[in-house]
């Protein structure tokens, strides 16, 4: 039996794994990259559904033992690291959401999620029209939660590109070895356009720069970011009709979005620009 040297757990539970399989909707005509596929215990069922299946498994050892499938792809290798439109086809296909053939199936590692979720977001959103990730039940909460005190900046990233829906808690003991909390099945629907016009640069640097220091005020944990893009921060809350004095978890997504464009529009220009 593998050993478990990345700090897995195990799904085995059958019940959770038909949950999962069903919530991702696969149909025959559907591309499915799975992450984290360990000992198999949803790649079959998703082999079964899908056209196709790319399991991208950091253990080799885990690898090399999943049971193979005519329309089973293993590529062994961290899924940071790797080009997924390399490994998902290029060029990325611009597409309808409703057309958009690949689907994201994942149990991800609870201490590597947030990256996991920023680079299937940042580089995939064109291909997947949905993700279906088992992560921490606290962290699941945060990334639906919005100008709430639960609200972090991977929030208003996500729900930047997608519209991310809780839809049911796994307990410990569906694991092996059991997590000391619970777990839940996030869905995320990528957007065919982001709801806010900020940019996606500009606004993912204000919401770490505001929720870097949280319990701070806008004007002061804004500031070092105008200081350093030498923008006017009092004129840009003035133009975005935002109080200085708020904190980070009191605005909304629009919020935010009229916040960076203002700011953007404060900057001093260059020497020799007019």
């Amino acid at each position: 039996m593998s050993k478990r040297p990345l700090g897995q757990h195990f799904l085995h539970e059958k019940t959770a794994i038909q949950k999962i399989v069903d919530s991702a909707q696969i149909t025959p005509q559907d591309y499915v990259l799975e992450i984290g596929p360990g000992r198999g215990a949803i790649t079959g069922e998703l082999c079964q559904r899908a056209a196709r299946v790319i399991a991208v498994e950091l253990d080799k050892n885990l690898a090399r033992q999943l049971k193979r499938y005519p329309n089973l792809e293993v590529v062994e290798g961290d899924i940071l690291r790797l080009d997924l439109a390399q490994l998902l086809g290029q060029p990325a296909p611009n597409l309808p959401l409703a057309q958009r053939r690949w689907k994201v199936v994942a149990n991800l590692p609870y201490y590597i999620t947030t990256p996991i979720i920023e680079k299937l977001l940042l580089e995939g959103h064109a291909y997947f029209q949905s993700l279906v990730i088992m992560i921490q039940k606290e962290v699941a909460q945060r990334l639906q939660a919005l100008a709430c005190r639960q609200s972090g900046a991977l929030s208003y990233f996500v729900n930047y590109y997608a519209r991310p829906q809780i839809l049911f808690t796994v307990k410990p003991g569906s694991f092996s070895p059991p997590p000391q909390v619970d777990s839940s099945v996030l869905a995320l629907y990528p957007y065919a356009a982001p709801p806010v016009p900020a940019p996606a640069p500009a606004l993912q640097r204000l919401t770490r720069a505001a929720f870097a220091m949280r319990r701070k005020t806008l004007a002061k944990s804004l500031q070092g970011l105008a200081n350093s893009l030498k923008a006017d921060l009092p004129l840009a809350l003035e133009r975005a009709q935002i109080s200085g004095q708020k904190r980070p978890e009191e605005l909304t997504l629009d919020d935010f979005s009229r916040l960076a464009l203002a700011l953007e529009k404060t900057i001093a220009p260059k020497e020799g620009q007019e």
